[in-house]
């Protein structure tokens, strides 16, 4: 009986898929099927997936739909999952050959509801590649091959985990009642954090399992067109929406302000028009209005772990202080609109 289902999201990759797919089927855990959802694709991915179904009929199966973005894949695959695990492997990367044995084999261990690896950042036309531990080093110290509890300040810690799906193998329980937007990008940051909220136990371990193509044209890391910026905006207002007050830390919402933080400097580069600009610049500040309510959870932790220079941490703690924070929000809007008077 199969353990782990892996979802491919495929959407006009035809360039990588094949290398997707081999390393795929070249894994040294046998117990595993490969979902690849074809989320309307016009190229030839569509082909591709029917020649490998077609040749490994046991493992792979295949949906073909019309186009309703990253999320709409992720739910409906999720939706028709039988497996108690899974794993995402975006086309355009793959995966080590150890992968599924070594994140299975934790999670058997521990019985972690999420057991998260390290990955390889890698580059376009190169062979180049760089080690990735998956979090934040700058702001702590995971322990490789250790269980976090949730409830624990370790646990905490995780929170400083990268959000995207390299390398993370899920059980299906903790995932099954997520409701994802269609048509944005991001939807990623909504599996990792309304999973992380209603896990138990998460383990970690230091060896690389998924390689990461950063640099491909069109990915989401260096879109700044506001369609882009605001779907982050949208997720993470969902993820607010979805999440349950009850499982969260202070901790938690610290990085949801973080993230904001995020999407602000993403903003500095927004590609487009100055009155669309100034639109999608306006709506950062729905965000903000969220995250007021939990000024005082957010405050110590924003002390302990920000490193903006002082004045800008002053306008921080202007922006989450109802008082002043419309004011203090226009005068960053004009800051972010300045470049467009040069």
């Amino acid at each position: 009986m199969n353990k782990i289902t892996i979802i491919v999201p495929i959407y006009n990759v035809e360039k990588y898929l094949r290398t997707c797919f081999d390393s795929l089927l070249n894994q040294t855990f046998d117990k595993y099927e490969i979902l690849a959802v074809s989320d309307g694709s016009k190229d030839g991915s569509n082909e591709i997936m029917k020649e490998y179904s077609k040749k490994y009929p046991d493992k792979i199966k295949c949906i073909f739909k019309e186009n309703g973005g990253y999320g709409s894949v992720l739910e409906l695959a999720i939706s028709k999952i039988e497996t108690p695990y899974f794993q995402i492997c975006d086309p355009d990367d793959y995966l080590d050959s150890e992968a599924l044995k070594h994140l299975y084999d934790l999670a058997q261990l521990s019985d972690a509801d999420i057991t998260i690896g390290a990955k390889y950042f890698i580059y376009e036309g190169t062979e180049d590649k760089d080690y990735d531990y998956a979090y934040n080093t700058n702001y702590t110290k995971l322990k490789t091959n250790t269980v976090y509890n949730n409830g624990t300040s370790e646990y905490d810690d995780l929170l400083f985990v990268d959000p995207s799906p390299h390398s993370k193998l899920y059980k299906r329980e903790v995932a099954k009642d997520i409701k994802f937007l269609y048509n944005v990008s991001y939807t990623d940051n909504l599996l990792f954090y309304l999973s992380y909220l209603n896990a138990k136990k998460i383990i970690y371990t230091d060896k690389a399992c998924a390689y990461y193509l950063i640099d491909r044209a069109g990915n989401t890391m260096t879109d700044v067109r506001p369609k882009a910026i605001d779907g982050h905006v949208k997720v993470f207002n969902e993820i607010l929406d979805q999440h349950d007050k009850s499982k969260a830390s202070d901790m938690f919402y610290y990085r949801m302000f973080e993230s904001f933080k995020y999407i602000v400097e993403q903003s500095k580069r927004i590609d487009a028009p100055l009155e669309e600009a100034s639109k999608t610049i306006d709506n950062l500040y729905t965000l903000v209005e969220r995250l007021i309510p939990y000024k005082d959870k957010i405050k110590p932790y924003y002390d302990k772990y920000s490193k903006s220079k002082f004045i800008e941490k002053i306008k921080d703690k202007r922006l989450l202080d109802e008082k002043s924070s419309k004011s203090q929000f226009r005068k960053l809007k004009k800051s972010l609109l300045s470049k467009f008077e040069e």
